[in-house]
């Protein structure tokens, strides 16, 4: 028996509202997925912080982060493996994030900065940074037997720090001191000529450093300035044409402009053009150590401001080590002279020459010939009168044949034509 027609009506009837219920989710389904299933990950960038730099006191971060669909859903930032931080944030606008450095050890760290979107699979955009905290001054230090010297000397400042400087300072006897940078790391050296006349005591001697992120320090040492015992004696009779010489003051302030503009060019040199020890400009005999004194016929009595080596006349005379001609020209007083420049303050004369082979910036070698040994200017003889000029004071030229000053290292070594007491 089939059943009532009525009956089956009744169960076909909900079919239509189904559909009718279903097919506006699909289609809401098919507008909406694009966005929710998308698979690119937001835009970040950051700014105020560089990757292995250096910084101190507060950091700031400008961070932009945006996604075009779904959106930006976070932002987070963390240090090191410390616990993220979350940022409000504005779509594609600037979030300021301010880290005090100080809350941190000195030495290097790493800034993460996360954003993620609305998508279901939350795409992740990372940022990294490695980057140093730098809150400490710089350490400062001098090798205690460099600050040691006699009078008549060179003294070689060593300064010793534990990370690189932007800039370096020291005062020492009422003047500035310049530092060089050596090959060595975090090492920077200064010359000072010490003169023969200088008390003998101690001095301060002091030195302001900024490290490269603004760091300061700031220490003060004792210079310790020995005594030498120069020779003494000698009566050197000069010709009647030579006293006049001699006693031309105007002749010799003109002399001494031109040498000091010469001896100048070594201070505005940072460079250091010369290699390893000095050597002996010539063959001869030592006739007068540096420092003797003496006393002239004119009644003038003072130090000797270089080395005099006598030969005949025409004996080869050398460059002491490699530098740049300065000075090619006959003065009054050191007749036919050459100056070397050889950087960082540091210069060598050759004096009363017969002929002199090398022109103004010329730049010459160790050992290359610059001129014939005489007797012009104010000489009672053939010889070379050698000179060594440092930061403007003349100091024994013996000393640098003797020890490399490219080092820290001291060798022990006798004072040369004299001894420290």
């Amino acid at each position: 028996m089939k059943p009532p027609a009525a009956n089956t009506r009744t169960r076909k009837a909900p079919i239509p509202i189904l559909i009718l219920v279903i097919i506006p989710l699909i289609g809401l389904g098919f507008y909406v997925s694009p966005n929710l299933l998308d698979t690119t990950p937001p835009i970040l960038t950051i700014n105020g912080l560089e990757k292995d730099q250096r910084y101190r006191g507060s950091l700031t971060l400008n961070i932009v982060a945006m996604d075009k669909k779904p959106g930006l859903g976070s932002l987070s930032v963390r240090i090191d493996d410390g616990p993220p931080t979350s940022l409000d944030f504005v779509e594609g606008g600037s979030t300021f994030w301010t880290l005090q450095t100080a809350a941190f050890a000195d030495g290097p760290h790493t800034v993460f900065v996360t954003a993620t979107d609305r998508s279901l699979y939350k795409n992740p955009k990372h940022y990294l940074l490695p980057f140093y905290i730098d809150n400490t001054p710089p350490t400062l230090h001098v090798s205690p037997e460099t600050l040691r010297v006699g009078q008549g000397r060179t003294l070689a400042l060593f300064l010793q720090t534990d990370e690189p400087l932007a800039d370096i300072r020291g005062t020492l006897f009422d003047k500035a001191v310049t530092f060089y940078p050596t090959n060595s790391e975090n090492l920077y050296r200064s010359f000072l000529g010490i003169g023969v006349t200088s008390a003998a005591q101690n001095y301060p001697f002091t030195v302001n450093a900024t490290d490269l992120v603004g760091n300061e320090a700031e220490r003060t040492f004792q210079v310790e300035v020995r005594k030498t015992v120069f020779a003494r004696g000698g009566y050197i009779t000069l010709s009647p044409k030579k006293q006049r010489i001699m006693m031309d003051r105007s002749k010799s302030r003109a002399d001494n402009a031109k040498r000091g503009a010469a001896y100048a060019k070594a201070d505005r040199e940072t460079n250091q053009l010369w290699e390893g020890k000095f050597i002996r400009p010539t063959e001869g005999r030592l006739t007068s150590p540096f420092g003797k004194y003496r006393e002239y016929n004119t009644g003038i009595r003072r130090h000797h401001y270089g080395t005099d080596i006598a030969n005949v006349v025409g004996t080869p005379v050398y460059a002491s080590n490699r530098g740049i001609v300065t000075l090619a020209n006959r003065l009054h007083i050191y007749g036919n002279a050459v100056i070397l420049n050889h950087g960082q303050g540091v210069s060598t004369s050759y004096n009363h020459l017969s002929e002199i082979d090398v022109q103004v910036e010329e730049r010459v070698e160790k050992g290359q010939r610059i001129g014939l040994m005489g007797a012009t200017g104010q000489a009672t003889g053939s010889h070379l009168h050698w000179g060594m000029v440092i930061k403007g004071v003349a100091v024994a030229p013996e000393e640098w044949t003797e020890r490399d000053f490219s080092s820290p290292e001291i060798e022990r070594l006798s004072p040369p034509n004299g001894e420290y007491r």
